[in-house]
């Protein structure tokens, strides 16, 4: 389950990176934010602490349990969703709704995400974010 919602949070995370490198001007919300992984791959070369070791753990596992939730959430609309849509008339107002129960889950966990991102980011100091910068450069 675990590793569920880190994929999942991976894959909303390197959308966001490979958007920006597909020759668009950067995306300041990759370039601003380290993901839970780089700073877990890094911890060491980082230097972090064992209470900020502990502090990012207690975030990516909060995170993890709403992420999880709002994923069945989310999977139950989406099924709603494409039953709805697929019959052969269609009622607008329905279909709107129902797009909003789906669009709803979806702004609450993109919310989520970037509040666990900012949360990550202030428990590093300023020395080990601009560690993270020249790693993440390559």
């Amino acid at each position: 389950m675990k590793n569920i919602i880190l994929t999942f949070l991976g894959i909303v995370l390197v959308s966001l990176m490979v958007s920006a490198q597909q020759g668009k001007e950067e995306d300041p919300i990759a370039q601003s934010f380290f993901s839970p992984e780089l700073v877990m791959q890094n911890q060491q070369a980082l230097g972090l602490t064992e209470t900020q070791r502990a502090n990012i753990q207690k975030e990516i596992q909060s995170a993890q349990s709403e992420f999880m939730t709002w994923q069945w959430d989310l999977q139950k609309e989406m099924e709603k969703f494409k039953s709805m849509i697929s019959k052969e008339n269609l009622s607008e107002a329905e279909v709107a709704a129902q797009l909003e129960h789906v669009l709803t889950i979806e702004n609450m966990i993109k919310k989520r995400q970037i509040l666990l991102l900012t949360r990550i980011k202030n428990y590093l100091s300023h020395d080990q974010q601009e560690k993270l910068k020249r790693i993440r450069q390559g």
